[in-house]
């Protein structure tokens, strides 16, 4: 009964569980490392408070809001069950089987489990095995008539890579010229500041994913929005479930965005701070690491997955990553400047051997 694409699949299936059971340090997985803004808490707890937990939801202004945030029109933006959910929706949208998708690689693995659902051919150019830049001259060597979809992750993850817009729209004109749809997701675009979201006039094949699980810290209550053109959002809104984003995913996004200068000034201190410290230890310590746009920076060493266990035993969690063209690298989350002393503190004491 089930498809045999599907059945050829693995699951999608990160390493979550029981992290937050014990007092780790998390540097794993991108999330703030502090609470979201107060008003957050206060607003959830005035919800559940409020005899309604029973009801369907509603969401009043929460796209007027989305709009003004990212400055846009009401009807360019759809709320979505976290950007997971707006990336498989634009894949549904665009991808029939066997059409081919570029994802330059490597990248976010909810772009692959989306393509492979849609049993389309993915296109994996690699990034740079250098210095793991964006590999435009590949990507825009492979757009031909038989790519519907190319995947822009800005910054990447997990490399920390950016391209600027300049380079997202000589992909678009292409795409544009070959009947193609660009996809470009910007689930760091606090941390970074580039969006495409200026393209979105101009350029009708173009569709913006973002993310609350990052920079306003809502990564437990899934919130995340699409931007694209009015006539591109309503064919989405036929995809989407009436109510696939919940009361509580509403109210955080609401207060959250009601408190932007909390998320600022949290941005503002890991990126102005806490991440030029930790750029100069690796480098002292000349351990490589590449440049990133985003509130993480991947580091190569010579035995990553005994530098995770080490640093599990000393409380802290990161990511050992191991995907094509970044075999032996961890991937560290930033958090804040007391967090960093602690992570620097503690890495200084990883075995030599386990890094060089």
């Amino acid at each position: 009964m089930i498809r045999e694409n599907i059945k050829k699949m693995e699951e999608y299936k990160p390493p979550l569980e029981g992290r937050t059971k014990k007092n780790y340090l998390l540097l794993d997985f991108n999330e703030i490392t502090t609470e979201p803004s107060p008003k957050v808490k206060r607003a959830l707890k005035k919800f559940i408070d409020s005899g309604r937990l029973q009801a369907y939801p509603e969401y009043g202004n929460l796209n007027k809001k989305i709009a003004d945030y990212a400055g846009v029109k009401v009807s360019e933006v759809m709320p979505t069950n976290g950007s997971d959910q707006a990336i498989d929706i634009v894949f549904r949208a665009v991808l029939a089987p066997r059409d081919k998708v570029i994802i330059p690689t490597p990248s976010f693995a909810m772009f692959y489990q989306s393509a492979k659902i849609q049993d389309a051919c993915i296109l994996k150019p690699f990034y740079n095995r250098k210095d793991l830049s964006f590999p435009l001259k590949e990507v825009l060597d492979l757009i031909n008539r038989k790519v519907k979809l190319i995947v822009i992750c800005n910054p990447n993850n997990p490399t920390g890579s950016f391209i600027s817009v300049n380079e997202v729209e000589k992909i678009l004109k292409k795409a544009k010229r070959k009947g193609a749809t660009v996809l470009h997701d910007e689930a760091y675009f606090e941390f970074s500041k580039i969006t495409a979201k200026d393209l979105i006039a101009k350029y009708d094949n173009l569709f913006i994913t973002r993310t609350f699980s990052k920079a306003f810290g809502l990564a437990s209550l899934r919130g995340g929005y699409v931007i694209s053109q009015k006539d591109n959002i309503k064919q989405l809104f036929k995809i989407k479930g009436p109510y696939d984003v919940n009361m509580c995913a509403k109210t955080a996004a609401l207060a959250a965005l009601e408190d932007t200068k909390y998320m600022t000034s949290y941005v503002k201190r890991i990126m102005e701070k806490s991440k030029p410290k930790l750029e100069k230890f690796l480098t002292k310590k000349k351990i490589i690491f590449f440049p990133s746009r985003a509130n993480f920076l991947l580091i190569k060493v010579s035995q990553p997955e005994k530098v995770y266990k080490f640093l599990k035993n000393k409380g802290i969690l990161v990511r050992p990553r191991n995907d094509p063209g970044i075999n032996n690298t961890i991937r560290i989350s930033i958090g804040t400047i007391r967090e960093t002393e602690r992570f620097i503190r503690i890495f200084k004491t990883v075995p030599e051997n386990y890094l060089f």
